[in-house]
């Protein structure tokens, strides 16, 4: 799977511009071991949606947001998915800030970009789903992001039965463990022009790392 790896992305995650030799040697040894130590799990399910101006009705229950509305507006169905690397990167990541403090941003940095290349991957079959009914998937919208509050977690992992299947757990914060998780609301579309892969479709975080690479292709 080495092929997945897009070091452009990891520079991103640790915020630098530019690598040199002691970086990628570092980022090598970091790659390696987040592979090494992930256990990918992930569960998704198809439900209907209503679009409302404020919110999204997603089967039968009102989730708050005008950014999620406008994200998945024009779209009548929504999948639901989790996705995780699984425990194994976190005690990874914890053993090096005992012994290896200095390559403890670069496991981190990694384990992003791996996370949503492997969740990337995982949602092919939903896009060869959608493509045979004529529709296409929105790029993923996860609680957290604009005004889709948080607290929305507690719904999708209800919905979706999120630990059993996938075994991440919810704090009383409504932060995952293993903390290289995701969950999204993923909308599907007749309208293949909204439904491009980049990140930045609804999000109005001036500092995201993905911004600028986003824009560029606009």
């Amino acid at each position: 799977m080495r092929g997945l790896w897009d070091k452009e992305e990891v520079l991103r995650y640790l915020g630098a511009s530019r690598s040199d030799t002691a970086l990628d040697g570092m980022i090598a040894r970091a790659q390696e071991e987040i592979e090494r130590a992930s256990q990918p799990r992930q569960a998704c399910r198809l439900f209907p949606i209503q679009v409302e101006e404020s919110g999204v009705t997603i089967g039968g229950t009102r989730l708050p947001g005008g950014s999620l509305a406008a994200h998945l507006q024009g779209c009548r169905e929504a999948y639901l998915f989790a996705f995780t690397l699984g425990p194994g990167v976190d005690r990874v990541i914890k053993r090096y800030t005992v012994t290896e403090m200095p390559l403890v941003p670069v496991l981190q940095a990694c384990a992003a970009a791996w996370t949503e290349a492997l969740a990337d991957q995982a949602q092919t079959r939903l896009e060869a789903e959608a493509k045979e009914r004529g529709l296409y998937l929105r790029p993923r919208y996860s609680p957290g992001y604009g005004d889709f509050p948080l607290t929305a977690q507690r719904f999708l992992f209800d919905a979706l039965e999120v630990t059993k299947r996938t075994g991440i757990t919810l704090t009383e914060g409504c932060l995952m463990l293993p903390s290289k998780s995701i969950t999204a609301v993923i909308g599907l579309s007749p309208d293949p022009s909204l439904c491009h892969v980049g990140r930045c479709m609804s999000c109005t975080a001036q500092n995201c790392p993905f911004r600028k690479k986003e824009t560029s292709h606009e």
